[in-house]
C-alpha cells in the first residue's frame, strides 16, 4: 500500500517555530500559514473554539463578539518553543490555559503554572489525520477535547467519541 503521508512544516507568520509532522497532504490546503486562527469542531462542523465568560467551549458563530471570541493568535509555547500557546485576538495577553481540567481563559501571569498549563502541542488529528489535536504539554497523555459543547483536557482513549471530540480543522480566524 502505497504511503500517502508527507512531512509538512507549518512555520506560523511572526513566530519563530516550525511545527512538523507526518500528516495527509489535504491539511496542506486547509490549514492557515499564519500567526492568528479560528478553530473548527472535527465532528460538529458549524461550531468553532471559543471563549464566552472566560470558559473555553464551542459553539455557532454568529456575532462579531462571537468572531472576536473564536479568534486566536497562534503563540510560540509560553512554556516550550516547540508547542504552541493560544491568545485571545480579543482579549489580548490572556491565553487559553487550562485548570482543574477545565479550558480557560487567563491573563498571563508569568507562572510557570500558567506557561504549562497554556502550552498545547499540536499533533495529527486522533480521528482525521488531514486535522490536528492539541497535546497538554504538562499533562502529555491529555487532549483538549469538547464534551457537552464545554472544552477540557482529557485522557487519550481510543474511545471513538474521544477521538471526535479531540480532533479540530485550523481555519482563517474570523478577525485578527
Amino acid at each position: 500500500m502505497k504511503n500517502n503521508l508527507f512531512t509538512l512544516a507549518l512555520t506560523l507568520s511572526a513566530l519563530p517555530i516550525s511545527i512538523s509532522t507526518s500528516i495527509n497532504p489535504a491539511i496542506a490546503e486547509s490549514t492557515p500559514v499564519e500567526s492568528a486562527v479560528s478553530i473548527r469542531a472535527f465532528n460538529l462542523r458549524s461550531y468553532y473554539i471559543r471563549h464566552r465568560n472566560l470558559l473555553g467551549e464551542v459553539s455557532p458563530i454568529s456575532s462579531s463578539l462571537d468572531r472576536g471570541d473564536a479568534s486566536f493568535r497562534v503563540r510560540s509555547g509560553l512554556a516550550s518553543s516547540n508547542c504552541v500557546s493560544f491568545e485571545s485576538s480579543n482579549l489580548p495577553g490572556y491565553y487559553l490555559r487550562h485548570q482543574n481540567f477545565q479550558i480557560r481563559l487567563d491573563r498571563n501571569d508569568n507562572t510557570a503554572q500558567l506557561k504549562a498549563d497554556a502550552t498545547f502541542c499540536i499533533k495529527p488529528g486522533l480521528a482525521s489525520l488531514t486535522n490536528v489535536s492539541f497535546q497538554s504539554y504538562n499533562f502529555p497523555t491529555y487532549y483538549i477535547r469538547h464534551r457537552n459543547f464545554k472544552l477540557y483536557i482529557d485522557p487519550y482513549t481510543t474511545n471513538s467519541l474521544f477521538l471526535n471530540d479531540a480532533t479540530f480543522t485550523l481555519v482563517a480566524p474570523f478577525t485578527r
